[in-house]
């Protein structure tokens, strides 16, 4: 079965011709109740002046006829609506809120204001509709949530339809001028146009949404055009003083606009960047703080890591991803990382570690060893890690000095290392490893010893001759080419 969608404007017109049929049923129960006080009254007075005509004209009788509350007169006789027990009953929700004075003046008015605007064919059906709900104020209440609902609907409804209209004129507006001024800037940087020509082609260009369609423009021409363009855009930039917006950009209060102005300042006018960007890379804000690293980076190539010395807040892992992408791809200098791992920030010497490795540098092996001591696990983790990546044989006995006092994930790493810098000096070590740690440091103890020569192999099937089927197991697993 398919769903039924409903439309803001379905949804009202529903809402009010329910509304309608309500009305419609109270005004039907009124009448129906008019007209049995009218049938009850009539039945009375039957009946009052049968009782007349078939009794003499006594005094005494007259005595009973005045005394009997059956012979009154009918106007005497009060109706359902006369009983105040029940008045309060029908007016209780709106009692809640006014007393009955205040309830029977406000009708009063209602209906005088019906009889005084509304034509003579509406006007009955109004005053049924007010009798009826004043005199079931529970159904006056749900048909003034109705129609407050129904205001809402109709309120969303306006403000969907103006921000959809508003989305669809922005959007026509920005692909117009787009158009055009990439078409007036493409002929300038093609030569087919002079400077003064494009500028006065450019128009509405002292608009603040023309200007960031500028931006938008040149930023996106930067991103593609290299050569000879890569000067001129910067240049037509600076013309058009759309560096003032930029900088306006990085005193925002919100940090996605003091990000877009960074990145705007960095790609087409660096030399005014510089400054900006050192007062942003301690930003309390991450984004705006990783953008203003980078952006250091990529405007200091021949000092790129110098504000590591600046940096008060941690060297977030996204922005060393981004930074080791900006040096790989723009060819940037790279530093000797070893004077970077001093500094108080754990990050930072992770960092210069991993960049050793990566970058080679073995000058740097005396600072790298010393790393070895220190008090957080990461880095004297990658510290062993940079040993068995950089080859630094001489560091064998060293990391096994350190493998009794060390966590599980490092006294893995030092056995992973003895696989490529271990000698047949480090089978015994690698022998008690198999005996005494758990699966896991056995298992690549024996993996390391497997591989480091075919005396580590010839070593291992002298052990296996021993009855022992943990080893045979171990043996058949690091042999097994699927691990």
């Amino acid at each position: 079965m398919g769903c039924i969608k409903f439309t803001p404007v379905k949804l009202i017109t529903n809402c009010y011709v329910l509304f309608c049929f309500l009305c419609f049923l109270l005004s039907v129960h009124n009448s129906k109740a008019e007209e049995l006080v009218t049938f009850s009254q009539d039945t009375v007075r039957e009946s009052q002046l049968a009782l007349i005509d078939s009794t003499p004209a006594t005094q005494n009788n007259n005595a009973v006829f005045t005394a009997s509350p059956l012979l009154r007169e009918p106007e005497e006789i009060k109706t359902g609506s006369d009983l105040p027990a029940e008045k309060t009953h029908r007016n209780s929700i709106l009692g809640v809120f006014f007393t009955q004075d205040k309830i029977a003046s406000i009708k009063k008015n209602l209906i005088t204001y019906g009889n005084n605007h509304f034509p003579r064919n509406v006007r009955s059906f109004y005053i049924s509709v007010i009798e009826n709900a004043f005199e079931y104020s529970i159904i006056f209440l749900f048909v003034i949530l109705i129609l407050v609902f129904i205001a809402n609907i109709a309120f969303v409804f306006l403000i969907l339809n103006y921000t959809i209209k508003r989305k669809s004129y922005n959007e026509k507006f920005e692909k117009v001028y787009r158009k055009m001024y990439e078409e007036v800037l493409l002929s300038y940087l093609f030569g087919s146009i002079d400077w003064e020509t494009a500028f006065l082609k450019l128009r509405k260009r002292n608009k603040r949404k023309n200007r960031r369609i500028l931006t938008s423009v040149l930023m996106n021409f930067n991103t593609n055009f290299k050569g000879e363009f890569e000067s001129l855009i910067p240049e037509i930039y600076t013309r058009l003083g759309l560096q003032h917006d930029s900088l306006k950009l990085t005193r925002s209060v919100y940090n996605h606009k003091k990000v877009a102005g960074i990145i705007e300042l960095t790609h087409l006018y660096p030399e005014g960047a510089r400054e900006i960007i050192n007062e942003l890379i301690n930003d309390p804000s991450d984004y705006v703080r990783a953008e203003a690293q980078t952006a250091y980076v990529k405007l200091n190539p021949e000092t790129p890591f110098s504000f590591f010395h600046q940096l008060e807040r941690p060297f977030a892992m996204w922005t060393q991803l981004s930074v080791f992408n900006l040096i790989r791809v723009h060819q940037l200098p790279v530093p000797s990382f070893a004077q970077f791992l001093n500094i108080r920030h754990p990050n930072i010497r992770n960092f210069s570690l991993r960049m050793i490795t990566y970058f080679q540098q073995l000058e740097n092996v005396p600072d790298i060893l010393k790393m070895v001591d220190n008090k957080l696990d990461k880095t004297r983790f990658l510290t062993y890690k940079a040993i068995n990546d950089l080859r630094l044989y001489d560091s064998r006995d060293l990391i096994k000095s350190r493998f009794k006092n060390e966590t599980g994930k490092n006294k893995l790493e030092i056995v992973k290392a003895l696989k490529n810098i271990g000698t047949e000096d480090d089978f015994e070590f690698l022998e008690n490893v198999m005996i005494s740690e758990n699966m896991s440091l056995k298992t690549e103890a024996c993996r390391s010893m497997y591989f480091m020569s075919s005396k580590g192999r010839e070593r291992l099937l002298e052990i296996n001759s021993q009855p022992s089927e943990e080893l045979e197991l171990l043996i058949a697993h690091v042999t097994d080419p699927r691990n």
